[in-house]
């Protein structure tokens, strides 16, 4: 794929025929969806650099750093969508010498820990961790959705710490998904071996293998087999769903683009729904699609973040 047009895509500037033709490359092969990461991550780096250099001409190129206490530096790529700038994220050192990275609605942010390890983060998710990770522990607290490359490191297990649950692995390739202020809790393993507990469990309650789910609800626990990981690709900016209820969807959306849907007839709750859709097309152009298939009707409030759904 020519990296013009790949360009042009991530400049939301491409036609209806060059979005298919990407979409069907990525879909094409894993090495096309790495290069595809690839070409976006390098794309934001220089867009966020050239931000820097006209605002401020005669200033070095500044490099992002997190200074050990230990006098360890641990290097920290924040890669942002949509041409979101670095100014508009919340970096912060935080009570605890906790470091936190927390991403705003509709965007999304790449990652990479100390210890090399990769994380994607989804639409207001929040990720903290130690000042001195990867020294003592590899410990960090998830509130949202994040997708993790796991470096390996047999005598360091690293910890994903979330409302409902704790996830162990040594090196592995997995999403999470559990946001706080709900009771649901979903883990999807791509590569490896990872272990979960319980909040403040001391053994596992279930080990997982690859290509497998876990799901944690109401108390109850469940497991499957993935069908496809096409949902995991938000990563790319795209949100898929296949024969998901209603309900969860709309769950869903209101974490990414930070709304809030009233629901006037609960049996269209019932409905299913199958799709892909961009990131940067809007919670509404999601809304328009889905009606195609399902008849209800809805309307935006005059504050622009609450809509009513017939």
């Amino acid at each position: 794929m020519d990296q013009q047009i790949l360009h042009k895509y991530f400049r939301g500037e491409t036609n209806e025929d060059e979005e298919r033709r990407i979409i069907e490359w990525t879909e094409n092969s894993p090495e096309n969806r790495d290069r595809f990461l690839e070409e976006r991550k390098f794309y934001d780096i220089a867009l966020f650099m050239n931000t820097e250099e006209k605002a401020q001409p005669k200033k070095a190129k500044t490099i992002m750093m997190v200074k050990w206490s230990m006098g360890i530096a641990a290097s920290i790529i924040v890669i942002l969508s949509c041409g979101l700038l670095w100014k508009e994220y919340q970096y912060s050192t935080i009570p605890l010498a906790l470091q936190s990275v927390t991403v705003p609605p509709g965007q999304r942010a790449q990652i990479t820990l100390a210890d090399g390890t990769t994380v994607w983060l989804n639409a207001q998710s929040t990720l903290k961790y130690d000042k001195d990770f990867g020294l003592k522990n590899r410990d960090v607290q998830l509130d949202g959705e994040a997708y993790f490359e796991v470096a390996h490191d047999k005598k360091l297990p690293f910890y994903v710490n979330t409302d409902m649950n704790k996830i162990g692995v040594v090196g592995t390739r997995f999403n999470v998904c559990a946001y706080s202020g709900t009771d649901f809790f979903e883990a999807a393993l791509v590569e490896g071996v990872i272990d979960i507990y319980e909040h403040n469990g001391v053994k596992p309650i279930v080990r997982m293998q690859p290509d497998e789910i876990f799901y944690a609800a109401d108390g109850k626990y469940k497991r499957s087999r993935m069908r496809s990981d096409d949902f995991l690709r938000w990563k790319e900016g795209l949100y898929c769903f296949d024969d998901t209820p209603l309900d969860d969807l709309l769950s869903r959306l209101e974490k990414y683009y930070n709304v809030k849907f009233i629901v006037k007839n609960k049996e269209v709750l019932n409905y299913k729904c199958t799709g892909k859709f961009k990131e940067q097309d809007g919670v509404e152009h999601v809304l328009r699609v889905i009606q195609k298939d399902n008849p209800f009707k809805y309307t935006v409030q005059e504050d622009g973040k609450t809509i009513i759904i017939e």
